[in-house]
């Protein structure tokens, strides 16, 4: 992702000392990666207080600095920074209680932590305790955490929440925009609680040297009567670094587009065997390598060569693609040669597409259509556990191969991790196809993991029927209103086979609304394949067995009224 790589330039001073005390508790730390963890994960800093009271007080504060420093970069790229960055944090947090629980000199591991990450124009802090991150930003010096203290009388506070003390942990967390010659203070309480808000404001404005900066905040803290460790980081933005839009293309521009190929001709020691798919916006081949290796070729159309925001959704497929590792999912590969052209290389899987085997063989088994879907479920959840939505379920993206589906085309992917970053091109907005499209993104309501749920039961639905779930009127509705004035057609109209509780199943996963839908795939996929007793009541029981009540009320009513009217019947004779 060479053209998604923000150069983010800061300027960075850290210090952290004992002070008064025999041993530092505290521990700094701070990660500037360069390539491409640069754009998808940030520069991260990380400062942490061991609490006192505890004789394990510097192991806990080492390691959730070590680790939070470590295994946030190893967290997937596509994953968001709160995502990554918080499951990270619980990690450790479960690893320090354990050590506390375990520990047969009972010694308590607890520490403060607090982290900031500067990703392009964004940031992200994360807290727990009383260290402290500020932002001073045009002479207004701003708290940006809440200290975790319980004041018990004027003299005495005690730490309120703390790394390690208990299984559960509530992270403070927050995304802010960031401003070219920001300046944030990271600090613990030996520090912040001996210099003013004041003093420190005139402190950070009154030198470029951060370096020397840090010494002078030591000093005066100490000299303010600090008996604690005291610990300082300060980080100033000297420029945000978002590459303007023609520095963008100069870079995706250094491939050439790839020219239309014919069967037979040979692109990097690659030869064209079969044009698989030609459109407006890509082609696909079917090519072999030197060895004989079939491999699918997808290339860009030349009518977007002049298309930033084209070229950059299309390099970006492989790079999703190439993060995936699932069986149902293709895999995205490297060329055997050097390339010479923009394209990408996935494996080749034999087999129909869903939409040739739902025009030959719909209505399919039930069986058949339910172990089609829960492999559908496999894939789609392998890209949902990288906090990536497909958001083009069609029949068309789908490969029946031997070993089963395979999701194929990642053009309209949505990535968190990839969105968060700034972007000087303004973004290619895909919504996939219409008839398959869940409405939200028409009607412009929240969308997420229960969208692809929503395109995942249309493919069930074809697959039991050939039909869609809304008829016609479904591709022409744009509005919520118009939305809402279609309904869903019973799968039992067109296949009675279709077990009422598996209709009933496909009805809640195609509701117009997100929040009537599952929660996760796996309900929805449970209530495929197992009657949910709730669908068995109500709606499909006997009037009788619904509302009794009702039916002797009626019966009751119809008994008096053909009393009443043999009673007219003798009187008139």
């Amino acid at each position: 992702m060479e053209h998604l790589q923000p150069s983010l330039t800061i300027d960075f001073a850290q210090l952290s000392e004992a002070g008064r005390k025999d041993e530092n508790q505290d521990t700094v730390g701070a990660r500037f990666p360069e390539g491409p963890a640069l754009a998808t994960k940030g520069v991260a800093i990380a400062i942490a207080d061991g609490v006192s009271s505890s004789s394990a007080a510097r192991q806990a504060s080492q390691t959730a600095v070590t680790a939070i420093l470590t295994d946030y970069y190893a967290t997937p790229d596509t994953w968001r920074t709160g995502q990554s960055a918080s499951r990270v944090i619980h990690s450790i947090n479960r690893y320090l209680w354990s050590q506390s629980q375990n520990n047969v000199r009972q010694e308590g591991y607890l520490t403060t932590l607090s982290l900031l990450v500067l990703k392009g124009d964004k940031l992200f802090t994360f807290h727990v305790g009383d260290s402290r991150i500020y932002r001073l930003r045009a002479g207004q010096l701003e708290q940006l955490t809440r200290d975790h203290n319980q004041r018990i009388d004027k003299n005495t506070t005690y730490l309120s929440r703390a790394l390690g003390a208990d299984l559960s942990l509530e992270i403070d967390m927050e995304s802010l925009e960031t401003e070219r010659g920001d300046i944030y203070l990271l600090s613990t309480d030996g520090l912040h609680d001996f210099i003013d808000h004041r003093t420190l404001t005139e402190k950070l404005q009154s030198s470029s040297d951060l370096e020397a900066l840090t010494h002078q905040l030591h000093q005066l803290a100490l000299a303010n009567g600090s008996q604690d460790n005291i610990s300082v980081q300060i980080a100033r933005v000297d420029d945000i670094g978002t590459p303007s839009e023609s520095d963008a293309i100069t870079v995706l521009s250094r491939l050439p587009f790839a020219p239309l190929l014919k069967t037979g001709q040979t692109l990097d020691g690659l030869t064209v065997e079969k044009i698989l798919h030609e459109s407006e916006r890509s082609q696909v081949y079917l090519v072999k390598t030197v060895d004989g290796t079939p491999l699918v070729m997808k290339t860009p159309s030349v009518n977007y060569e002049d298309d930033a925001a084209y070229i950059e959704r299309f390099v970006r497929e492989s790079w999703i693609g190439s993060r995936l590792a699932n069986r149902h999912v293709v895999r995205v590969v490297e060329p055997p040669q050097t390339r010479t052209c923009l394209y990408y290389l996935t494996e080749y899987i034999a087999g129909p597409t869903l939409t040739q085997v739902i025009n030959e063989r719909a209505p399919l088994p039930v069986s058949d259509a339910v172990e089609l879907a829960e492999q559908l479920v496999m894939g789609i959840r392998a890209l949902h556990r990288k906090d990536t939505l497909h958001q083009d379920l069609k029949p068309d993206n789908v490969v029946v191969g031997a070993q089963g589906i395979c999701l194929v085309d990642f053009g309209s992917c949505w990535v968190a991790g990839i969105e968060e970053m700034a972007s000087p091109i303004a973004a290619d907005k895909i919504l996939g196809t219409l008839n398959y499209s869940a409405p939200e993104y028409r009607y412009g309501g929240p969308t997420g993991q229960r969208s692809d749920q929503f395109s995942l039961a249309v493919l069930m639905y074809e697959m039991l029927t050939g039909k869609h779930p809304f008829g016609e009127a479904y591709g022409k509705a744009m509005s919520l209103p118009q939305f809402q004035k279609i309904k869903y057609r019973s799968a039992l109209q067109f296949n009675p086979l279709v077990p009422v509780w598996m209709d009933r199943a496909l009805e809640k996963a195609l509701s117009i609304q997100p929040g009537q839908r599952y929660e996760v795939l796996s309900e929805w996929l449970q209530d495929l394949k197992r009657p949910n007793p709730n669908w068995l009541t109500n709606r499909h029981k006997p009037i009788m067995e619904r509302h009794p009540e009702k039916v002797w009320k009626g019966l009751a009513f119809a008994g008096w009224a053909v009393a009443a009217g043999l009673l007219v019947f003798i009187a008139t004779r």
